[in-house]
């Protein structure tokens, strides 16, 4: 079974400037349980880098959990 997993969550930036923490969205096609879903995403939002407004490098350090929808099931 497949299923697809609508996982909300924020992540804090570690940068020059002051942490702040942005709210994400993602969809993850995984097996019947959650906690597979929210894993892909916090190891996804873990790696990501992206550079502020002065072409410094930003990263991505804490990641926060804050709802997992199952939004759809299928037997493949």
């Amino acid at each position: 079974m497949k299923c697809i997993w609508e996982v909300h969550y924020e992540v804090q930036w570690h940068s020059w400037e002051p942490t702040h923490w942005e709210h994400h969205v993602v969809k993850v096609c995984t097996g019947p349980d959650a906690m597979e879903a929210v894993e892909i995403a916090r190891k996804a939002a873990l790696n990501a880098h992206r550079l502020d407004d002065r072409g410094r490098e930003e990263r991505c350090s804490h990641f926060r959990l804050r709802d997992v929808k199952l939004l759809a099931e299928a037997q493949l």
